[in-house]
């Protein structure tokens, strides 16, 4: 738990948060030319602010002889050059204001389905905006859940991941009254799936929350197995896509409608499902974006790219032109809920196999990597299942730790974790290539 700040502090966090959530329902509804007009501001602030307190910026745009005056709207940033996941991976203090102050905010690592660790600090101003506008996903929930605040949230995650950091850092940094919270649960997911089971029956939430893939193969145990499991009345999925036939599994067979959300610890807020759940409206008032081909091109609408992202929030890790490592299909045309922010119909490079054991039931392979002594040593992280009882890890670390010690604790660790007689080889790699999606798949199952 975070050191609680001052009274003072807290209330004008508080007031901060209130201040800029108070026009955020109506947000997605603005005229185009308004919300361009404020993307375009952004982004002016933010390319200044990169030139002036980023030498890795500084020195860029003066090698390419552009000015931080010559960027006015989101569309000049295709001057800039794209910056890929490794360049951040490899150093991440390269994009690191220097106005940034490390006791005031929180510092993220993730490695999401990528593979790649990566860290990225966050200054307070950015982290309250981006809890400002949850108040245009509470929106979408109160279509289902029929509230806006008040209801029973769950979610079924990592004890140690972005959320958890996040939720830590509101609450000793910022004071709300009572009428704006929720009751709110959490099951781990380093539980067997049927303790998680027992654990949503028990809590029963309205809202439950999670990795797209893990909550279907929950679903999809709990249907196999005949076990009782309550009927929330929404999902709410992000982090991995959910396989369609785990999809339509828990919308048909359950009657539960599923709905997702589009983040990553770069950008933080980057799109969400309406109540169409057709596509995700992009926030463009916290990112800009260009969806590209193989040659840094924009893509024609309905056509399949990589996801170029500016973050234009966060002062800490100043993210522009970041290739996040999605493949997305570029939105064909508006909403029918009349939301005005752009769309992208798809997300097509963020699924991920789980890790299949002995009885059916599958765990995230964060169970392995997240609470390793050693992870903030490890740099990437690839986990290949073949059989039930025979898996291969390939481990680029960070040379801090001698890879003797290193491998003998990861072996130690997965075998008491799993089973004692694995067929288990650990490789060591200097470096693990980007695949064709732009990402390192770290978790590779066999097994269906």
């Amino acid at each position: 738990m975070a050191k609680l700040r001052s009274l003072p502090q807290r209330l004008f966090w508080s007031a901060y948060t209130a201040w800029h959530a108070r026009q955020d329902a109506a947000l997605p509804y603005w005229p185009v030319e308004r919300l361009e007009a404020l993307q375009n501001e952004r982004v002016c602030r933010t390319v200044r602010y990169a030139y002036d307190t980023v030498p890795y910026y500084r020195d860029l745009m003066d090698r390419e002889r552009i000015s931080p005056d010559q960027i006015r709207t989101a569309k000049d940033l295709e001057r800039l050059p794209i910056i890929e996941t490794d360049e951040l991976t490899l150093a991440p203090e390269r994009f690191l204001s220097s106005r940034y102050r490390p006791a005031s905010g929180v510092t993220l690592l993730s490695s999401g389905v990528s593979g790649n660790r990566k860290s990225i600090s966050w200054n307070p101003a950015g982290l309250f905006l981006t809890l400002a506008s949850k108040h245009r996903y509470r929106q979408v929930l109160r279509h289902y859940v029929g509230a806006t605040y008040g209801y029973r949230e769950m979610a079924v995650s990592n004890p140690m991941n972005v959320g958890v950091v996040l939720r830590d850092f509101y609450e000793s940094h910022a004071w709300f009254p009572s009428a704006v919270e929720f009751e709110r649960d959490r099951a781990p997911v380093t539980q067997s799936q049927e303790e998680i089971l027992t654990r949503v029956n028990a809590f029963r939430p309205d809202v439950l929350g999670g990795s797209g893939a893990y909550l279907g193969a929950l679903f999809r145990y709990a249907y196999a197995n005949d076990l009782p499991v309550h009927h929330p009345k929404v999902i709410w999925y992000g982090a991995s896509n959910m396989p369609p036939h785990d999809l339509a599994l828990i919308e048909n067979q359950f009657g539960i409608p599923v709905i997702s959300s589009y983040q990553a610890a770069e950008m933080l807020r980057i799109g969400y499902q309406c109540e169409q759940r057709q596509g995700f409206h992009v926030c463009t008032d916290h990112v800009a974006y260009r969806v590209v081909d193989g040659g840094g091109r924009d893509v024609a609408p309905g056509e399949t790219g990589r996801i170029v992202l500016t973050n234009l929030v966060n002062r800490g890790t100043i993210l522009i032109n970041y290739a996040l490592g999605d493949l997305v299909m570029q939105g064909s045309g508006p909403c029918r809920c009349g939301r005005t922010l752009p769309v992208i119909d798809a997300i097509e490079g963020r699924a991920f196999d789980l890790l299949a054991l002995p009885g059916g039931q599958r765990i995230h392979m964060d169970v392995l990597f997240k609470t390793f002594a050693h992870r903030k040593r490890i740099v990437q992280l690839q986990v290949e299942q073949f059989a039930l009882d025979r898996y291969t890890l390939r481990v680029v670390s960070d040379g801090s730790i001698a890879w003797n010690e290193m491998q003998a604790a990861m072996d130690r660790q997965v075998r008491e974790m799993i089973a004692p007689d694995l067929q288990l080889t650990i490789e060591r790699h200097d470096y693990l290539p980007i695949e064709a999606l732009g990402k390192i798949k770290a978790c590779i199952s066999h097994i269906l």
